[in-house]
């Protein structure tokens, strides 16, 4: 299920091959572009055209000739090996935090986590692998979940969601614990929702391929399908964390934890009648105050 092919050509070096056969503004965009390289990439077009002294001709002759539609195709494809490269929240912190990166950081994020999204959403249904996640869930014996340290937060999330419209759910690992007592009662009919995002914690990775050991169906949500994860896993859905913050982006990791959990609903004969059954034991234990 799980696969990854990723070429590159370094952005640098195509711009500069453009701009020795154009003009004085192309040389001047792409000197500039070099002295920063490669936050200088991400900056706003005004500030370029600004630093340069080009125009926004010069900008678009550049980069046709270096093979971009737009600047913005060269920033994503910068941002990408960039987000790839920067390991730990500190050295992400270093490289997207500072003076020179923050000019437009909130506009940039905005398009970056649409992105994040839609391009997430979009392939997991083209594959399928969204479809054939949902399907184990509802053949499923007992459903659980797991995730550590920050992908904890993911787990709960979906954990809580999927007890909503079927039954038999469970949170494992963590601060939820119960590591041994799932193990226990698990078994080939089972279906395992992982977590794990880089670093990859190893208590994720031990869990789950204890319960692939097991025979159980392992899914996995994670950033990368060539990673330590997806390599334990019967089903991978791989959600795009590119980010300008510090921190690897959450946005399309949650959107495939509420699209799974929403699909599981759609195709559960049972979920509205769960569902109802929900709203009596809220009513009987007072749970929300809707005065």
């Amino acid at each position: 299920m799980c696969s990854h092919v990723s070429t590159w050509s370094d952005p640098l070096a195509l711009l500069s091959d453009a701009a020795q056969d154009l003009g004085d503004g192309e040389q001047a965009l792409y000197d500039v572009l070099m002295a920063g390289y490669p936050h200088s990439v991400l900056r706003r077009h005004d500030v370029l055209l600004e630093q340069s002294g080009a125009t926004r001709r010069d900008l678009h002759r550049l980069l046709t000739a270096a093979g971009f539609r737009d600047l913005a195709e060269l920033q994503a494809r910068v941002a990408d090996k960039l987000n790839d490269e920067l390991r730990s929240p500190a050295a992400r912190f270093a490289a997207r935090l500072s003076p020179a990166a923050r000019a437009g950081l909130l506009p940039r994020m905005t398009v970056r986590e649409s992105d994040n999204v839609a391009t997430t959403l979009s392939e997991l249904h083209d594959s399928g692998a969204l479809s054939l996640a949902a399907d184990a869930l509802l053949a499923g014996r007992r459903r659980w979940v797991t995730g550590h340290r920050r992908s904890h937060a993911f787990a709960h999330l979906l954990a809580t969601d999927l007890a909503a419209v079927l039954g038999q759910v469970a949170l494992v690992g963590g601060p939820a614990g119960r590591e041994i007592e799932a193990l226990t009662d698990s078994g080939p009919q089972d279906v395992l929702v992982a977590f794990a995002l880089r670093r990859y914690d190893s208590a994720t990775l031990r869990l789950t391929g204890a319960f692939a050991d097991l025979g159980a169906t392992v899914i996995a949500i994670t950033d990368d399908a060539g990673g330590p994860l997806a390599a334990r896993a019967d089903i991978c859905l791989t959600a795009v964390t590119a980010s300008t913050s510090y921190a690897d982006s959450p946005t399309a990791v949650t959107a495939v934890a509420h699209a799974l959990a929403t699909l599981a609903a759609a195709r559960s004969k049972a979920a509205g009648r769960r569902l109802a059954r929900r709203e009596q034991a809220v009513a009987l234990l007072s749970a929300y105050d809707e005065e």
